[in-house]
C-alpha cells in the first residue's frame, strides 16, 4: 500500500490549496449505493470528484454536454470540483477515408543500443502529464535515429479508482521492439518511472496494486464498455497517437493518425520541458 500510495503521488499534478486545470471529460461515474463520489474522468487522464450531494454542480455538467466541452476546473487539495466554467468546443477531426494504416514498427538492433536511446531521452523532475512526456520521447527518438516506436497504455477500471481512490484513469507510455538473445522482444522505455527498458508485466506494476494482471486489448471499447470488470487494461498503439482520444476516433469514425501533429508535439514540449519549440520543425 505505501508503494501505490507513493507512485498515486508521483503521478500527481501538485495540489496546494486549489489547482486549476484545463481538460475536456472523458467521462461521469455516478455514484451509486452507498458510494459518496461522483467521479469525473478528465481527458488528460486525472480523476476529479464531486460530492455525492452535491447535485447542482453535477446536473450543471451533465446539462452541458460535457463530451463536447472544455473546461477550467478548481480543484481543491482532495481533487474535488469547486468550479467548472465551460469555455470552448472540443475541435473534431474530419473522418478518414483511410483503412486501418499499416505501422511497422523499428526493431532496435539490441538491448545495448536501446539502453542507449533510453539514457538520451530528455528528463525534467517536473510534474507534467504522461501524453506529453511520451509525445517528445518518440518524436525525439524519431528524429534522432529515425526510430519508429509505438506507445501503451494502461487504463484503470472504476472498480480500481474507487477502490483506492486513485487519481488517474489512464498512463501511457514508449516502448520499443529490441533484438534480445536473438528474438524480437517488447520493452517499455518510460524515462520517468524506470531505470531503463523493462517488460510489460513489471511496468504495469509500478502503478498497480496486489500485482494484477491487465489483459491485453486491441481497441478502446473493450476497456469503454467493461469499466467495471478486473482492476486495469493494457493496449498497444503507434507512436503518433496522442492521448486516449484518438482511439475513440479510430473506432468511431476512422481516423487515422499517419504522422505526428505538430500542434500535438508543441504543446507537449512546452508541458512536460517548458520548452517553446522551433517554427521550422518539422513533422
Amino acid at each position: 500500500m505505501f508503494i501505490l500510495a507513493l507512485v498515486t503521488s508521483l503521478l500527481s499534478l501538485p495540489l496546494l490549496a486549489t489547482t486549476q486545470i484545463s481538460s475536456g471529460i472523458y467521462d461521469i461515474d455516478l455514484a451509486k449505493d452507498q458510494q459518496k463520489v461522483h467521479l469525473i474522468l478528465l481527458d488528460t487522464g486525472q480523476v476529479a470528484k464531486i460530492p455525492s450531494g452535491k447535485s447542482l454542480l453535477l446536473n450543471n455538467l451533465l446539462n452541458e454536454q460535457p463530451d463536447r466541452n472544455i473546461y477550467n476546473f478548481i480543484l481543491d487539495d482532495e481533487r474535488f470540483i469547486i468550479e467548472a466554467i465551460p469555455f470552448s468546443k472540443k475541435a473534431i477531426p474530419s473522418k478518414s477515408n483511410k483503412s486501418i494504416m499499416t505501422y511497422v514498427p523499428t526493431t532496435i538492433a539490441s538491448m545495448d543500443v536501446a539502453k542507449k536511446y533510453f539514457r538520451e531521452a530528455r528528463y525534467n523532475p517536473k510534474d507534467s502529464q504522461c501524453f506529453n512526456r511520451a509525445m517528445v520521447w518518440t518524436y525525439e527518438w524519431w528524429r534522432k535515429h529515425s526510430l519508429k516506436s509505438n506507445k501503451l497504455l494502461i487504463f484503470f477500471t472504476r472498480t480500481y479508482i474507487r477502490r483506492y481512490n486513485f487519481e488517474w484513469w489512464f498512463h501511457i507510455s514508449p516502448y520499443v521492439h529490441v533484438m534480445d538473445e536473438e528474438k524480437v522482444v517488447e520493452r517499455v522505455m518510460d524515462v520517468k518511472y524506470t531505470r531503463g527498458p523493462i517488460e510489460f508485466r513489471r511496468w504495469t506494476n509500478i502503478f498497480t496494486n496486489r500485482d494484477p494482471e491487465c489483459p491485453v486489448i486491441t481497441k478502446f471499447s473493450d476497456y469503454a464498455d467493461n469499466p467495471y470488470t478486473g482492476d486495469c487494461y493494457i493496449q498497444r498503439t503507434n507512436m503518433y497517437t496522442y492521448q486516449p482520444a484518438d482511439l475513440q476516433m479510430n473506432e468511431a469514425w476512422n481516423y487515422v493518425k499517419d504522422k505526428f501533429v505538430m500542434p500535438e508535439v508543441k504543446q507537449a514540449y512546452l508541458e512536460a520541458f517548458d520548452e517553446n519549440m522551433s517554427k521550422n520543425a518539422r513533422d
